[in-house]
């Protein structure tokens, strides 16, 4: 499977755009904030400033010989006063020590002016200024607290991302897990379509439709191989009658009769592999009733053993069987012929993976875990088998060469759960197990 970062996730977009978007807000938002908050507080220092310019200059008096001049009662407040007669130059009355000679950055100044009484043309203009070291502090004052409060945003909104993002993504975590739960069912179910009126929605029954005509698909496979499957079993039955009666006849030649054999074996072969076809269709449609009644297993696994054992006999493979002769009674409650089937197929699945010369042992002997019977049938492997899952799947082959078509195992595990059991495969140290386990007639 091919590796994608993280950061390539539908999650992770979601979780960044949500952060870029709180993140474009707040810086917005605290801009906004920053610029309202100056300007009145600027206006706050200017209109303070300037009622007490006017107060200054209120009590500033030049009618008598000496001018009067109000100083200030601030630290840091310094004034400078102007007497103005209209075609005349200005004449400065008073300067403050500390005045600033020309424009001062860091400093604020404010100018006022009134008739001094003698005159009605005559201007008497005053000065005030002081540094603006206290609106500085306000403002970083402000600063500060925008930045704690924008900080904080986006700390909020980085936690509470995730769990947008996962409600965002709800919907399609639901047919996430009905696309997993159909993975191991065969069974196509529709997903999920959350009632969400956008593309989710659409994707979800936009999938329905898909599998709507996958099913569909699926049902005319079905009725194609179990119309194929039910057509082939006469013919075939015939011949391998009729070529088991040539076999048989005294006057047939020695060569003939080895030839006819093989006929017969890749006949029985084709027999089998329809009969799988036909059990396929019917288990997919739901078809395949189980006829259940008192078994004696043990009965059953001797027959089974009896009828593979020419062929192990033929291949040069031992078949070791194991009954625990403490148990008086086998008796369960099963299909006797589904049942033998998935017996076949698991003694057909070690004779063909089992190395050369390697025994087969099949045991049979109470449950270890609880009440019941449990079927145990162990082959030595070549090779790893790899994923064991696998094997239970439809037409999967571990083994390419090997004749068949990969339904015996995905048969036999479908046929024990319609019989409410398991098959259980393993791999330990080169033996392969196949394992199910029955429920008593109790």
């Amino acid at each position: 499977m091919r590796w994608r970062p993280r950061f390539s996730s539908l999650r992770t977009h979601l979780l960044l755009a949500f952060t870029a978007v709180v993140l474009l807000t707040t810086l917005l938002g605290v801009g906004w904030q920053y610029r309202r908050l100056r300007a009145l507080l600027t206006a706050a220092d200017d209109t303070r400033l300037t009622t007490r310019a006017e107060l200054l200059l209120a009590r500033t008096d030049v009618s008598g010989r000496f001018p009067l001049i109000a100083l200030p009662d601030q630290a840091h407040d310094y004034i400078r006063i102007v007497y103005g007669v209209p075609g005349q130059r200005p004449q400065e009355l008073f300067r403050s020590a500390r005045w600033p000679r020309g424009p001062v950055r860091g400093w604020r100044q404010v100018r006022v002016s009134r008739s001094p009484g003698l005159f009605p043309d005559d201007r008497l203009t005053l000065w005030l200024a002081h540094p603006a070291t206290s609106l500085a502090a306000d403002l970083a004052q402000v600063r500060q607290g925008l930045a704690v409060a924008a900080v904080g945003s986006l700390l909020l909104a980085w936690l509470l991302a995730p769990l947008l993002s996962r409600a965002a993504l709800r919907p399609l975590r639901r047919m996430s897990r009905q696309a997993r739960r159909m993975h191991h069912t065969p069974d196509l179910t529709d997903l999920p379509v959350p009632a969400t009126g956008d593309e989710v929605q659409e994707l979800a029954e936009t999938l329905n439709q898909l599998l709507a005509r996958l099913r569909e698909s699926a049902r005319l496979q079905d009725n194609f191989l179990a119309a194929a499957a039910h057509e082939l079993r006469t013919p075939l039955a015939t011949l391998q009658t009729g070529l088991s009666v040539a076999r048989h006849n005294p006057d047939m030649p020695a060569a003939a009769s080895a030839q006819l054999a093989g006929h017969q074996e890749e006949i029985r072969r084709l027999s089998g592999l329809v009969d799988d076809f036909l059990l396929v269709s019917r288990l997919r449609a739901g078809a395949l009733p189980l006829h259940l009644a008192p078994v004696a297993l043990d009965d059953l696994v001797l027959r089974a053993v009896d009828q593979v054992l020419p062929r192990y006999q033929a291949a040069g493979r031992p078949l070791h069987l194991h009954l625990d002769d403490t148990v008086a009674d086998y008796t369960v409650p099963a299909d006797a012929g589904k049942l033998l089937s998935v017996l076949l197929n698991l003694l057909e699945n070690a004779l063909r993976h089992a190395p050369p010369a390697a025994a087969v042992q099949v045991t049979l002997g109470p449950a270890p875990a609880g009440s019941g019977w449990q079927v145990s049938i162990r082959n030595p492997v070549a090779r790893s088998l790899g994923d064991l899952s696998r094997l239970t799947a439809a037409y999967y082959q571990a083994d390419v060469l090997s004749e068949g078509a990969g339904l015996g195992l995905w048969l036999s595990s479908r046929i024990l759960e319609l019989h409410g059991s398991a098959l259980q495969l393993t791999e330990h140290e080169g033996v392969f197990s196949a394992e199910f386990t029955l429920a008593d007639n109790k």
